[in-house]
């Protein structure tokens, strides 16, 4: 059947098919443990390091939109209110004036000074006497 050197021939082929398998096998599994696993490990940081880096951008990209539409609404409230005093201030001031205009033609009509102080007495408090308007004012 099988002769001594046949046997070594298949001994040996087996032998070397054994070793050369075994360093194939070792070299795969250095090229993946030292190239190509370390390689995909580092795309993945890279993929994960940006997708965070955009979902940070956006983030802050948002909460600035959402402070300056809070700013605008509060700017735009604190004119609204500033205007609606200054129209009040306004009003209450032309109502004095209405106030005073009647008080003084009443002083007319009943024939009194509107002023009981003298040029003296006005500049006395600080208060320069108009032509048109007796009163001092």
């Amino acid at each position: 059947m099988l002769n001594p050197t046949g046997v070594g021939l298949i001994v040996a082929a087996l032998g070397s098919a054994l070793v050369a398998g075994s360093a194939g096998w070792f070299g795969r599994g250095l090229v993946a443990d030292l190239i190509q696993i370390p390689a995909v490990i580092e795309q993945q940081d890279r993929l994960c390091e940006a997708a965070t880096e955009k979902a940070a951008a956006d983030a802050v990209a948002a909460e600035q939109l959402r402070q300056f539409k809070i700013s605008e609404r509060v700017t735009q409230r604190f004119i609204d209110e500033s205007q609606a005093a200054a129209d009040d201030a306004q009003a209450l001031r032309d109502a004095l004036e209405l106030e005073i205009d009647a008080y003084e033609q009443r002083l007319d009509a009943a024939g009194e000074g509107i002023c009981a102080l003298d040029a003296a007495a006005l500049d006395l408090i600080g208060v320069q006497p108009q032509p048109d308007r007796p009163s001092g004012r």
